[in-house]
């Protein structure tokens, strides 16, 4: 589901979003689209990345491959211009969209998202999606202003947690990575420790046979967000 579109970046993997309003689309996004640690999406257009850069994992192979930059949302802003004018208004917000149409509200949601890796895919003959390739940290192309940004599903977040690595005849199954969190820890933010406990209930859900591992992760995080609480 499409819920916005880049509007700023703080740096080359913070964005800021516009979360779309009433007839900016045909669905409006509602407050659980956009909540907080929801994974999203946003389709490259600068073109694909060089298949030598680090850290990538291959899954398979495409002549086509869409190109997607996959984040988490840390950070909500709710943005009201008109607050602090208190003064009379001729017409209120109802009569205003009935008698001028090209009324602009500035009143806005705006969304804070991180970049944590990429994502490629193919779309099949039959409709459906493979996901040929995921890698994670920091991606050498930056996001363009007005890309649309989009939610994930749960087979999505999977795929991009799901590595597969295709040298090691030693491990020829599946594993479970999060190669993102070394730079999730460098960046400034009191949210993302917090953030970074809610990836982690969630991916208990998707891999359940991971528990163990992801219970310690996640006791180390939980023990770091109190230490840095209490100073």
């Amino acid at each position: 589901m499409v819920i916005g579109k880049i509007v700023k970046s703080d740096s080359h993997i913070n964005y800021v979003c516009q979360i779309f309003g009433p007839r900016e689309v045909d669905i409006v996004p509602r407050p659980a689209d956009y909540a907080f640690g929801r994974f999203v999406r946003v389709a490259i257009r600068a073109g694909e990345y060089d298949e030598s850069m680090p850290f990538k994992q291959l899954l398979g192979s495409s002549s086509e491959p869409v190109t997607y930059a996959v984040g988490v949302i840390y950070d909500t802003i709710l943005q009201n211009p008109a607050y602090g004018t208190l003064g009379p208004r001729l017409s209120n917000e109802a009569q205003l969209e009935l008698f001028s149409p090209d009324y602009i509200s500035e009143k806005a949601v705006l969304i804070y998202v991180i970049i944590l890796g990429t994502m490629e895919e193919q779309q099949n003959a039959d409709g459906s999606v493979t996901v040929l390739s995921a890698s994670h940290g920091i991606p050498p192309l930056s996001l363009e202003l007005d890309s649309e940004i989009e939610t994930m599903n749960n087979e999505e977040v999977r795929a991009f947690h799901f590595f597969r690595d295709p040298d090691r005849p030693d491990q020829p199954e599946p594993y479970l990575q999060m190669g993102y969190l070394p730079h999730i820890i460098a960046q400034r933010s009191n949210l993302l420790p917090m953030v970074v406990l809610r990836i982690i209930d969630q991916l208990e859900r998707l891999f359940p046979h991971n528990l163990a591992l992801l219970s310690i992760v996640k006791r180390n995080f939980a023990w770091r967000l109190k230490v840095e609480t209490t100073g």
